[in-house]
């Protein structure tokens, strides 16, 4: 009795395998978000939120 194979993925590197959107988008926001951080620790680029940092980061926390 043979066991039924399934047909190898042919589509897109991309879509297979390790190579999943949600990962490929993960890295995009990691960029971005840097990007983003940098003149704010720079002091550059004010953030206005409810929270002092300190309150925000034992929000995180």
């Amino acid at each position: 009795m043979g066991i039924p194979r399934l047909r190898a993925y042919s589509g897109p590197a991309i879509l297979s395998y390790g190579f999943r959107p949600f990962f490929f988008l993960g890295a995009l926001h990691a960029g971005l978000s840097i990007m983003l951080w940098l003149p704010m620790y720079a002091g550059e680029l004010d953030a206005h939120s409810a929270f002092v940092p300190v309150d925000w980061h034992v929000h995180e926390m």
